[in-house]
């Protein structure tokens, strides 16, 4: 009989539980969609004011397709805030294709004579446009074209330089449970994929703030 009394005892211990639980909303629970956290909008210049209220930070890979419609498709939305100062676009390496690692370097080295952004955008486009954005080749005919100094661009490239902070970006991504490209954070709120409703909408709700 005492055995049959503590196992009833469980039963309704495990019942009472259970109803508590699906009587909680979600939310209560702690979605991570509602949270904001804080993430660090590493070492490369913002497009955009660093005073910027508003801070879109995008983990992004310069071999995946939907970061390079980011540049055609979200950031000709965006344009007008950047220049009024209302909003600034921090990018971050999250190398998903191991074979970006020397673009996102070339990158970094484009950054070394000030035409980092240029040279974000500009080689996701050729990207876009089919261009084999993996050829060293190309990333000089950019840097000439944007008009850096070819010979300390290439001996950058060359070394490799930037390496360790790239891994770093990885690193990070990592930790914050990343899943894949792009991935954005609005103020902290986290947006997964090239979601452009979500994104004016979080970005218009923090303007009315």
């Amino acid at each position: 009989m005492k055995n049959f009394i503590q196992i009833g005892l469980i039963v309704l211990i495990v019942g009472l539980f259970t109803f508590i639980l699906v009587k909680t909303p979600f939310k209560e629970l702690g979605s991570p969609k509602n949270q904001s956290v804080t993430i660090d909008k590493g070492n490369l210049p913002p497009l955009g004011l660093a005073t910027a209220p508003i801070t879109v930070i995008e983990f992004g890979d310069f071999l995946c397709p939907f970061c390079a419609r980011v540049v055609t498709d979200l950031y000709p939305q965006l344009e007008n805030l950047i220049q009024q100062g209302k909003v600034a676009i921090y990018f971050r390496d999250f190398v998903v294709h191991p074979q970006a690692v020397p673009i996102h370097n070339a990158a970094r080295c484009a950054n070394e004579q000030g035409k980092y952004w240029e040279f974000n955008k500009e080689i996701f486009k050729k990207f876009m446009n089919g261009e084999i954005t993996t050829k060293k080749e190309v990333w000089l005919n950019l840097a000439n074209e944007l008009g850096l100094d070819l010979q300390s661009f290439e001996k950058c490239v060359d070394e490799n330089r930037y390496f360790n902070d790239i891994q770093k970006d990885n690193q990070e991504a990592y930790n914050l449970g990343l899943q894949g490209t792009p991935t954005f954070f609005i103020n902290g709120k986290k947006i997964e994929g090239i979601n452009i409703p979500a994104i004016m909408s979080t970005i218009n709700q923090l303007l009315q703030q």
